[in-house]
């Protein structure tokens, strides 16, 4: 297993993958949309403030993607960094380790992850706790419209 980059060549099997994960996710409500999905990771790995790192395994299969992105925050010239949507069936460690160098290398000040699917909460956060993440404040969801 190794993460590297996404390139655009990439992009069709993380549109597959994702779609996959998709129906397991706690979103699978809301319809996944994947020539807009195609688009933003289009668009990510063009350049700007986000790259899409993913895990792969030696087959060259894609087992999990991290679309992370960095600004500065509204009070401070500082950047943070966070991901727009992060799911591993494999190397999600490796992910967390990667997206953090990446965070690190774009002088960002702090890294921030958010949990949306309501399923494995347990474990998720064993793992980003073992990563040295701390937990703070919870996340609150109200669906609006399906």
């Amino acid at each position: 297993m190794k993460v590297r980059l996404a390139r655009f060549d990439d992009i069709t099997p993380l549109v597959i993958f994702a779609k996959t994960q998709h129906t397991k996710s706690s979103f699978n409500r809301l319809v996944f949309n994947a020539a807009l999905f195609r688009k933003s990771l289009r668009d990510i790995i063009r350049g700007g403030n986000g790259d899409v790192l993913i895990a792969v395994n030696k087959k060259g299969q894609i087992r999990g993607m991290l679309l992370a992105w960095h600004e500065a925050l509204t009070w401070t010239h500082r950047k943070y960094a966070t991901d727009l949507h992060f799911v591993a069936e494999q190397g999600g460690d490796m992910l967390l380790r990667a997206f953090k160098k990446w965070a690190i290398e774009r002088d960002c000040c702090e890294v921030g992850l958010g949990t949306f699917n309501g399923k494995d909460e347990d474990r998720i956060e064993t793992l980003f706790n073992r990563l040295g993440f701390e937990t703070v404040g919870k996340t609150y969801r109200m669906e609006l419209f399906g």
